[in-house]
């Protein structure tokens, strides 16, 4: 029999699928259910987030009241009528009184057969909303899943309470896990909101329940962050509440400057509040020490481009520069960040390898600002590592321990400290090299 094995294995690339943000968002909402039409295999991406990425994932259930949910489609021996068994278990979710809500979505196979899925989802009747999440394109990833589940939750929630115009909601905030890091992100956003004299009443999502979300209809204001763009436009458009589209409030600049633009946007005029300045003074004079250790090092980004773009402006603050930046998703436009000498969307591992080495050896990274994947793959060319972003398996909160805000700039800024000074690295560019991989 002739040998059909290809001569060369394909290449890892440095990206996350469809339904792994959509798992991701619906771990951020603890009482949505998420199903999936689809064979088991996509159960595979819970283990992601389940007691490794995220230490108090609410997905799965010790009792079997889990609220990811798989069809157990087989593609080799599909059901006569896979309309009446989807049909079937969405209306015995939306009748079961312990979710929120609940979306369907599915694997490519399953909408190739021809399913309407958006149809059998309107078709429940009862309390509890059921929706489909939009079709897929085939060139989705895991930021798009992650933006189409708050798009279909901000269409399909009832959104309730009295409006206020200086109530805010902030719309597409990444809440990647259940832990501290998060939980911080948010208490502190709340607080320094407070300061500029503005109710944060709801974030999409915080970890919280469907309820929470619906608060969102309280809002004279609705601040989009990037990774919920969409969500946020629609929520503003049945409200009729004022849309603002921000980055993300990392460093001292951003978060000013973020923090100007909400109040502006919600009619409070005059510069910020004193408590903000002397907020921002404060948490310079904590970074101030740190300068000597981080100034003038060259810094490999490996993430999603909002972080980036975010990670890239603070980087400018302690005087570093991120001189080479992977990203694990399909190509996006990157705004007004920076542009780092070498730039990828979804590398194999070889060919970021190759791009830092193409640097040269005064911009090759002295650290590493990157998630566990991209550690595991060698993206981050041996440079100690300050673990950041989504997945996060080496480093867990348990206490607060914010990125975001003044008091999150100088957390973060401890971080890249201590992974200079002591942190791990992995194995050098040079190794690739002696295996023949480059």
């Amino acid at each position: 029999m002739k040998d059909t094995r290809p001569a060369k294995v394909f290449d890892k690339s440095y990206s996350m699928p469809y339904l792994m943000g959509y798992f991701l968002a619906a771990n951020a909402v603890k009482d949505l259910c998420a199903v999936v039409d689809g064979a088991n295999c996509v159960m595979q991406k819970v283990d992601l987030l389940e007691g490794n990425h995220d230490l108090f994932c609410t997905l799965l259930s010790p009792d079997g009241r889990h609220r990811a949910v798989c069809t157990m489609v087989n593609p080799l021996n599909p059901d006569k009528n896979p309309e009446k068994k989807l049909s079937a278990l969405l209306r015995s979710l939306a009748a079961h009184g312990g979710y929120g809500a609940v979306t369907v979505t599915s694997l490519p196979f399953c909408r190739m057969a021809g399913m309407d899925y958006a149809g059998i989802a309107g078709a429940v009747q009862g309390k509890t909303p059921v929706a489909a999440l939009p079709p897929m394109p085939p060139e989705a990833d895991w930021l798009d899943g992650y933006a189409d589940t708050l798009y279909t939750l901000a269409r399909s929630l009832p959104l309730a309470g009295k409006k206020g115009r200086l109530k805010a909601a902030v719309v597409g905030y990444m809440f990647d896990r259940n832990e501290f890091d998060h939980l911080g992100n948010l208490k502190e956003l709340k607080r320094l909101l407070g300061l500029a004299g503005l109710d944060l009443v709801s974030v999409w999502p915080s970890g919280g329940g469907c309820a929470e979300l619906s608060r969102a209809g309280e809002a004279g204001l609705i601040i989009s962050l990037p990774y919920g763009r969409k969500a946020a436009r629609t929520l503003a458009a049945r409200t009729g509440a004022k849309l603002l589209e921000t980055g993300l409030p990392l460093g001292l600049g951003a978060t000013s400057a973020w923090l100007a633009a909400a109040r502006s946007a919600a009619g409070l005029k005059g510069p910020l509040p004193a408590a903000l300045h002397a907020e921002e003074a404060a948490a310079a004079a904590l970074l101030r020490p740190a300068l000597r250790l981080l100034q003038n090092r060259n810094i490999v980004f490996c993430g999603d481009p909002w972080l980036y773009g975010a990670v890239a402006a603070f980087a400018g603050e302690l005087c570093s520069e991120v001189s080479a930046a992977f990203f694990n998703c399909a190509p996006r436009q990157l705004g007004p960040a920076p542009k780092p000498g070498a730039l990828l969307f979804a590398p194999a591992p070889d060919d970021a390898a190759a791009a830092l080495l193409a640097l040269g050896r005064y911009r090759r990274p002295d650290l590493a600002v990157a998630d566990s994947f991209a550690w595991q793959q060698g993206l981050t060319g041996g440079a100690p590592l300050a673990e950041l972003g989504f997945p996060s398996y080496a480093r867990h909160c348990l206490a607060d321990e914010p990125f975001l805000g003044y008091a999150g700039a100088a957390r973060l800024a401890a971080r890249l400290v201590n992974a200079l000074q002591g942190g791990r690295g992995c194995p050098p560019l040079q190794e690739g090299l002696k295996k023949g991989r480059i």
